[in-house]
């Protein structure tokens, strides 16, 4: 074989690796990358692979020249940099993941206050419903004992609603 056919056929077999279709590893990557966009951003997935695309496209396409040493060494460096901030990513993913779990079980507390409070609070509204009932048809005596009931029930609600409100809100 003649060295300007070894030439050509290594050529050519450079300009066939580099125009395959992306590995699995160059698709994670792309993958990293619109996330990135995307949450720096504070846009969606779909948006951030639009711009990467669209960035892409404005670089240009590829043609069927050979990328110099420079611009492989380059490329080799952008790489390695853009692992090492994903990496990074996914150590701020564990971060975050970690909080996320603290938050719900402090989380968890405040709901279950709630609940009970919620629950409390229908009670009384529940026996003070029923009290008003018997009160309109009870006599002068018993009205008088249910109106005593209430004012002293009266005031357990208010505080019941107000522990209600402060506890959605502390939740929220």
């Amino acid at each position: 074989m003649k060295k300007s056919d070894l030439n050509k056929f290594i050529k050519e077999n450079i300009i066939e690796t580099l125009t395959e279709s992306a590995s699995t590893e160059e698709k994670r990557i792309a993958m990293r990358a619109i996330k990135s966009i995307a949450k720096y951003r504070g846009v969606s997935e779909d948006e951030a692979r639009n711009d990467l695309i669209r960035a892409a496209k404005e670089i240009g396409n590829l043609n069927e020249e050979l990328p110099s040493k420079e611009e492989i060494e380059d490329t080799t460096i952008a790489v390695q940099n853009l692992k090492q901030e994903l990496d990074n990513l996914e150590e701020d993913d564990d971060i975050d993941d970690k909080d996320a779990i603290a938050q719900a079980k402090g989380a968890r507390g405040k709901f279950k206050k709630l609940d009970l409070a919620v629950k409390a609070l229908k009670n009384i509204e529940t026996e003070m419903k029923s009290l008003a009932r018997k009160y309109s048809s009870g006599d002068e005596a018993e009205k008088e004992k249910i109106k005593d009931i209430l004012k002293v029930k009266t005031p357990q609600k208010k505080e019941l609603e107000s522990l209600v409100a402060k506890l959605e809100k502390d939740v929220v």
